[in-house]
């Protein structure tokens, strides 16, 4: 063969690699951004008839007991909206749980985790991050704009229940991604709980990239990274979990599936060993798939809860008896 064929043949291979990488890395970038099943197959009622049907959710208390006022702040691309859920067991001094759910969800699948808040004796704050739900937005950022978002509605937050009042997060995929990351913007916080987060999107995407295309992570998640920035404004390499968690002394309660494949525990585990401080837990949930370990285990997870919490409040007061 003559040598210009070869060299035809390796560039014409090397053109149909990188337009193929380019192609792939847009529907990686589409897929991250925009919901593989659209936010009208996830809207309030829609996410309310799939966990009654498939999950076995109980809303008579959020029906007919628990007093809750829907409120709206200004978000990063319009209107972020929920609700707060107030608990007339609380006592003197507000305890206050914020929730965030995870990547195609709503506030409805925050539920099961207010009414573990709700009867710690916590009020609880659920809410709609954009693109889903009721609030405003076009795309979801996995983290990146959510936890601006999310600051907006803590100073909601403070200024119904105070400067002094007991604040948590908790979170779930993609809402455990955005409280870590609001350790980053805040220092008025008591204490974190992320549920099956990654730790770096980097590492992560090109994780999921090599797991659902069968393609090298890299350069197929830096060619999305730049759709995404130059599209969204969404720069992966600004959403590192485990950089935030390592930059904060706020304890964090790491839970995660062992049978998770969507991402790994070692997501969470990394998270763990990073944490400086020593109130920190890591709890791997066996046989749990991806945000399924309260699914798994009910009974254990309100454990973890309970126990991690109480830890909290008494920290929490030994502090404020200080001041």
């Amino acid at each position: 063969m003559e040598w210009y064929w070869i060299v035809l043949i390796v560039l014409g291979g090397a053109a149909f690699l990188g337009a193929l990488y380019v192609v792939v890395a847009a529907v990686v970038a589409k897929g991250t951004l925009k919901s593989a099943t659209t936010p009208v197959a996830h809207t309030l009622d829609e996410a309310r008839e799939f966990q009654s049907q498939y999950e076995n959710v109980n809303y008579a208390d959020y029906d007919t007991v628990w007093r809750k006022q829907s409120f709206e702040v200004d978000g990063t691309h319009g209107k972020v909206r929920g609700e707060v859920i107030f608990n007339p067991a609380c006592g003197d001094r507000p305890k206050v749980a914020v929730i965030c759910h995870g990547h195609t969800w709503n506030r409805i699948n925050s539920l099961k985790y207010a009414a573990i808040f709700y009867k710690l004796g916590y009020h609880a704050v659920i809410y709609d991050h954009a693109y889903f739900g009721l609030s405003d937005g076009n795309f979801t950022s996995l983290g990146y704009y959510e936890r601006y978002d999310l600051s907006s509605v803590l100073d909601y937050v403070r200024g119904i229940f105070g400067k002094d009042a007991m604040v948590v997060l908790h979170g779930e995929s993609m809402g455990a991604v955005t409280v870590l990351c609001e350790l980053s913007l805040r220092r008025d916080l008591a204490a974190v709980i992320a549920d099956c987060a990654f730790s770096n999107t980097f590492v992560y995407y090109r994780e999921l990239c090599v797991k659902a295309t069968h393609l090298p992570g890299f350069p197929v998640v830096d060619i999305s990274n730049v759709m995404s920035k130059r599209k969204y404004g969404y720069d992966f390499a600004k959403v590192n979990p485990i950089d935030d968690v390592r930059s904060s002394d706020v304890p964090v309660c790491f839970i995660h599936g062992a049978a998770d494949k969507f991402i790994s525990p070692s997501h969470s585990e990394d998270m763990y060993l990073a944490s400086p401080s020593p109130d920190s837990e890591l709890h791997i949930v066996p046989s749990a798939g991806h945000a399924r370990s309260y699914h798994a285990d009910p009974v254990g997870y309100e454990r973890i809860l309970t126990e991690f919490l109480s830890k909290t409040e008494r920290r929490s007061q030994q502090g404020q008896n200080s001041d």
